[in-house]
């Protein structure tokens, strides 16, 4: 059997693996699902609808699964909750907010969310993924794999970070970010992730081809569509053809470049 502190409250459809542990003062209420090996420390508060995966650990402070911020929600609606997967951290003050439409709010494998962020309701995260303290993703954000968000960063609602991709300290966007592109400062990509890329284990011609997709959007001078345009003529390589499908598929449009404005394809 689950190993529960006699401090903490048990209230609803609640299924606990054998495994898992519950330290002091938590509370686990509503259709709560929890999988072998994790660990729920001190002050912790999970509510249903919330499912959760294998060797997951919450630190004290960590609430999962309450209602959207939005004051038409019924709170006491459960559904469509909350899915979280395997292996995730949740370190303390962590809030995330469960589904208000038709999808539950999606959190993939191997996370990492340090203190006091936040991920908003009907958010898709996938894998890989670090949240660093005091970052926020409003609610309808999709977060590939790979993602770095750094302190204190913001992400607009409806927004996409395409994989690898990194969000500086202290900045933030309301636009999408394409995948492995660096932006420092408001919805401004100054650079690619050339160190994620190393360190990802990407092949020379793989990168090479993401700095020219880089260039061809922010360096020459080009509009948005004259540069869509440019990437099209290029789309035999793998890595360009993935580009042109994030941008066309972009709602928000793409992040500025260094010293040039917006402008929607």
């Amino acid at each position: 059997m689950a190993t529960i502190h006699p401090t903490s409250i048990i209230e609803g459809n609640v299924e606990l693996a054998d495994d898992v542990i519950v330290g002091p003062f938590c509370t686990l209420q509503g259709t709560v699902t929890i999988g072998a090996g994790t660990k729920i420390l001190p002050n912790c508060h999970v509510f249903g609808l919330t499912s959760m995966g294998e060797g997951n650990v919450l630190w004290p402070g960590t609430v999962l699964g309450g209602p959207p911020q939005d004051i038409n929600f019924d709170q006491d609606c459960e559904e469509p909750g909350l899915m979280i997967g395997d292996r995730n951290t949740f370190r303390e003050g962590v809030t995330v907010h469960r589904g208000k439409t038709d999808q539950s709010t999606r959190i993939g494998n191997d996370n990492y969310f340090m203190t006091n962020s936040h991920v908003g309701h009907d958010s898709i995260l996938g894998n890989n993924i670090q949240l660093a303290t005091g970052s926020m993703l409003g609610g309808h954000t999709i977060i590939d794999d790979r993602v770095i968000i750094g302190g204190a960063s913001g992400v607009h609602q409806f927004c996409r970070i395409g994989e690898g991709a990194m969000i500086g300290g202290g900045a933030g966007t309301a636009l999408d970010v394409p995948p492995w592109f660096l932006l420092t400062t408001i919805s401004t990509c100054s650079s690619v992730n050339l160190i994620g890329m190393q360190r990802s284990g990407m092949s020379p011609e793989s990168i090479a081809s993401r700095k020219d997709v880089f260039k061809t959007l922010y360096r020459e001078r080009r509009s948005l569509k004259g540069a869509i345009e440019v990437l099209r003529s290029r789309m035999d390589d793998p890595v360009v053809a993935e580009y042109v499908e994030f941008i066309e598929s972009s709602d928000r449009g793409i992040c500025r470049g260094p010293q040039r404005k917006h402008i929607r394809g």
